[in-house]
């Protein structure tokens, strides 16, 4: 079941371009077979394979720990964007919906990488299809967005490799596999933990992505696909924070606790700017662009908040908005596709022409903006716990930022859905309707059920604390310890 859920989209995007009409039908049951296999990831036996021996690189994969859950959000939200994708985009569909495949499986691949060669090849994959996408599928602008988006990437991943190889050769392991790096990096003194830990955090603070690294961001969804399904993608595609939380914290322990308090202000400044800039937005997908921007800051303040609560929490936060976000971005294709245009004063009134459409949009909104009983809520809410047992300071800017939701969140849906109606719209079609079923089922998992997804993320959140203190260097022991 492990290298199945990176095998069935890969070898159903292989053969999307030379199915023709019956592509849309593979892509969509390539899709649900994605998240049925990774309902039982957490019963599924580990991979180990040799791959590059005398290098000490194994192929090594694990669905264990916050991979089970990251893994199963992603799949449910990829459903609904590939049978969305299949009828919306009409400009080579099938090429479309491979790329997209192709992008869920190398990003199950980082997930559940336990190897960190195995996770930089995948890490680095992830990016030939998202920006295909862009680059072929994007708007008029695409070309300088696919420039700004390749250079913070590659900038990054270089620096990322640099540190994998820095950190094997310092710390004198044979082998890059998870457990064995583990006990090495921790062993290293305090300088060298910090220069290592310095390359992966850059390279992982452009993909949650913080300030001042987030610009790429903006441009990417004002510039992709206007149906959203790209947008879909590159939600999916924020997994800096999971990096941090599954390699940098756990291999660095030292360098983690010393740049903690620096990396949570930069989490909850971004958190906070990400908010209130996108109250001021007047265009539909670049505001979603800066609250997803929001989102991602709060995420941030949980994982380098250092304290079990807040880590599993940051993850579970990560995993709720890969849906709620998505389901915006949809959300957001329909209406672009209902006025021609994504300028907020093109839209009001809605809610009388089309009250389905208006419904799922409010419900989506209260979703992102963490109101109880929804999917961003419980991840929410640790995050903010675990930052305020850091740091109450920053935790309080970074909890300003639900009074910037909650505004940004009601006026988005006041000018869209309320007051004069400009132009009627025709309400949700069939199609439509079962685009979005999977993202509110999600949503409804993440916020009334999150406890199943809570106990597998503490597993590796507990399993990294431990590995952690098992040869700590001295700035870090008495805090980890008393984290307990």
């Amino acid at each position: 079941m492990t290298l199945a859920v990176i095998l069935v989209p890969l070898i159903a995007a292989l053969l999307l371009p030379l199915l023709g009409g019956l592509g849309r039908i593979v892509a969509l049951g390539a899709a649900i077979a994605t998240f049925v296999l990774a309902l039982r990831l957490p019963s599924a036996e580990a991979v180990n394979l040799p791959w590059l021996p005398d290098l000490g690189v194994t192929f090594s994969l694990s669905g264990h720990g916050a991979a089970t859950v990251l893994v199963a959000a992603a799949a449910l939200a990829m459903i609904g964007a590939v049978w969305y994708g299949g009828f919306r985009v009409t400009h080579r569909t099938s090429v479309f919906l491979a790329l997209l495949l192709a992008m869920q499986a190398f990003l199950n691949g980082i997930f559940l990488a336990k190897d960190l060669v195995i996770f930089y090849v995948f890490w680095e994959a992830t990016l030939i299809p998202s920006l295909i996408m862009l680059g072929v599928w994007g708007g008029s602008a695409k070309r300088a967005a696919v420039m700004k988006y390749l250079v913070y990437a590659m900038g990054g991943s270089l620096l990322m490799l640099v540190g994998i190889i820095a950190l094997k050769v310092t710390s004198g392991a044979t082998g890059f596999h998870f457990d064995e790096l583990v006990a090495a990096g921790a062993s290293l003194d305090l300088n060298t933990q910090l220069l290592i830990f310095a390359a992966f955090a850059v390279a992982f603070a452009v993909k949650l992505p913080l300030v001042p690294v987030h610009s790429w961001l903006i441009d990417f969804h004002e510039q992709n696909h206007p149906s959203g399904v790209a947008d879909v993608a590159g939600t999916l595609y924020k997994v800096g924070a999971f990096g941090f939380f599954a390699w940098a914290i756990p291999l660095l322990p030292a360098a983690a606790e010393a740049a903690a308090p620096l990396l949570l202000a930069l989490a909850a400044i971004t958190a906070l700017y990400g908010g209130v800039v996108a109250v001021a937005q007047t265009d539909l997908k670049r505001l979603l662009a800066y609250a997803s921007l929001s989102h991602m800051g709060i995420i941030g303040v949980g994982v380098f908040s250092l304290q079990p609560e807040g880590m599993t929490g940051g993850m579970l936060l990560l995993a709720a908005q890969m849906v709620s976000t998505s389901a915006l971005f949809i959300l957001a294709g329909m209406l672009g596709e209902r006025r021609g245009t994504f300028e907020l004063s093109a839209y009001g009134g809605l809610a009388r022409s089309a009250p389905f459409l208006a419904s799922i949009m409010l419900f989506s909104i209260f979703a992102s903006i963490g109101v109880p009983g929804l999917g961003n809520f419980p991840g929410e809410f640790l995050s903010l716990l675990g930052a305020w047992l850091h740091t109450p300071g920053w935790a309080i800017v970074a909890t300003l930022t639900i009074i910037a939701a909650g505004i940004y969140g009601v006026n988005l849906y006041q000018r869209m859905f309320q007051g004069r109606e400009q132009l009627p719209a025709p309400d949700l079609s069939f199609r439509e309707a079962i685009t979005l079923l999977p993202f509110v089922a999600g949503i409804l998992w993440f916020g009334i059920a999150p406890a199943a997804a809570v106990s597998n993320i503490e597993l590796q959140t507990r399993a990294g604390t431990e590995q952690a203190i098992t040869q700590p260097t001295e700035p870090l022991a008495g805090t980890m310890e008393d984290s307990q």
